[in-house]
C-alpha cells in the first residue's frame, strides 16, 4: 500500500480546498477500458457532472445520501434504501463513494462494500474519502471538482446524516471484499482511498 506525502497546506480543517490524489489514479485506471461506464453515489453536482463527462464514457448517478436522508427521516429499514443500488452485478468498471461510508453504521458500511463488490467488473475501481476521528462537524458536504482534480466543498444542509469516523483498519475492514490499493492523507483531515475488485 502506498501513502503519499502529506498535503502542504498547514492548518487546514477537513472543509478546506484539497487537490485530490486518487481521482488522477482513478481515472486513469478506469479508463484503460472501453465504453467506461462509472456510479456516482452523489450528493448530486452539476460541476462533477460536467467534469467526468470529458473524463469518461458513461456516468451513472444514484444520490445515496438523499435516498438515506428520507429512509432515516420514515423510519424505514436498511434492506429498503439499498435497494436504489440494485444493478446487474458487473455493471461499472469504477465507483464514486465519496464520504458515504462515513455517514454509515458498521453493518451498513459492510453492506456497501459488498454491493459495491458484486456490481464491479473485474479489476473494477472504488474511490472513497473518509474524515478523521478528529473531525467534530457533522454538516454533509458535496465534494465539487474544479479544474486539475482541485476539489471544494458545498454544504448540504437538506441532508441530515449522522457522522461515522473510522481509523483506517476499520474503514478497510467494513468495506471488505474490496482490496485496498492505495491511499493518501492530507493535512486538512481527509483521507483518500482506491479500492478494487480482485
Amino acid at each position: 500500500m502506498y501513502k503519499s506525502p502529506k498535503n502542504d497546506l498547514p492548518g487546514q480543517t477537513v472543509d478546506m480546498p484539497f487537490t485530490s490524489k486518487a481521482l488522477p489514479v482513478f481515472t486513469d485506471k478506469v479508463n484503460s477500458h472501453s465504453m467506461v461506464q462509472i456510479l456516482d453515489l452523489g450528493p448530486v453536482c452539476n460541476e462533477n457532472i460536467n467534469i467526468f463527462a470529458y473524463l469518461i464514457k458513461k456516468l451513472y448517478i444514484c444520490d445515496m445520501f438523499s435516498h438515506l436522508t428520507r429512509a432515516l427521516k420514515k423510519g424505514v429499514g436498511s434492506k429498503r434504501w439499498w435497494q436504489q443500488m440494485d444493478y446487474p452485478p458487473g455493471t461499472f468498471d469504477g465507483i464514486l463513494l465519496w464520504d458515504f461510508p462515513d455517514r454509515l453504521t458498521d453493518g451498513d458500511a459492510n453492506e456497501a462494500g459488498r454491493r459495491c463488490y458484486d456490481i464491479l467488473k473485474p479489476g473494477g475501481m472504488v474511490m472513497a474519502c473518509a474524515a478523521t476521528e478528529t473531525k467534530e462537524n457533522t454538516e454533509v458536504n458535496t465534494f465539487v471538482l474544479q479544474k486539475d482534480f482541485r476539489v471544494t466543498f458545498r454544504i448540504q444542509p437538506h441532508l441530515n446524516l449522522p457522522l461515522h469516523t473510522r481509523k483506517t483498519r476499520d474503514l478497510i475492514g467494513v468495506l471488505d471484499p474490496l482490496k485496498l490499493v492505495q491511499s493518501f492523507l492530507f493535512r486538512n483531515g481527509l483521507r483518500e482511498f482506491l479500492f478494487r475488485k480482485e
